[in-house]
């Protein structure tokens, strides 16, 4: 039947610019893409008509891969691997502006994370008689003692440490205005 025909394979695009969401959401986005064919089609609506009211399925991809991204909270490493993902499909415009976005974040939040880091092995160091000139904050000719840097290193660690935070949030704003293509699903 060509109604089924062009709707699988458009299915099958879907699927395809999918690939590098995990199986599940995958799955889950082409299920429910193929419903909303289905309870098109009940209401009359020709392949054409559907696919026309679609759209690209890159850019419906694109929309899905942005809503699996602006559902979870936070940071990880799964997270991280959507955004990817979506980045792929985003096109010019995420070129750009994703990857600044996304990469400060999780370079600002790594650095904030080693700033503190940085000022417990100092003071070990120090008192285990070493100094660790490598490692401080020099300012015209004052430098911080191994003991004043701690609390310098947390207070610096926790403000970079957000600015990566914001960075990651701003990045999630960005993903979540791309995927507006969905709302033609939802509006049905």
């Amino acid at each position: 039947m060509e109604l089924e025909k062009s709707l699988n394979e458009y299915l099958e695009k879907i699927d395809t610019s999918l690939n590098p969401m995990t199986a599940c959401e995958r799955v889950d986005s082409v299920k429910e893409i193929k419903s909303e064919m289905l309870e098109l089609h009940t209401r009359g609506m020709s392949a054409e008509q559907i696919l026309n009211r679609l759209g690209n399925p890159k850019e419906l991809a694109k929309a899905y891969s942005g809503e699996a991204v602006a559902k979870s909270r936070g940071f990880s490493w799964r997270r991280l691997s959507a955004v990817i993902a979506f980045y792929s499909l985003a096109g010019f415009g995420g070129m750009f502006v994703l990857p600044i976005t996304g990469l400060s974040g999780i370079g600002f939040m790594a650095a904030g994370a080693l700033f503190p880091l940085a000022g417990v092995v100092k003071l070990a160091a120090h008192f285990m008689g070493y100094e660790m000139k490598e490692i401080g904050i020099h300012i015209g000719s004052y430098s911080a003692s191994a003991i004043e840097f701690l609390p310098l290193s947390i207070l610096m660690g926790a403000i970079v440490f957000v600015l990566g935070w914001l960075f990651w949030k701003l990045t999630l704003v960005i993903v979540q205005s791309m995927r507006q293509t969905k709302k033609k699903l939802d509006c049905i």
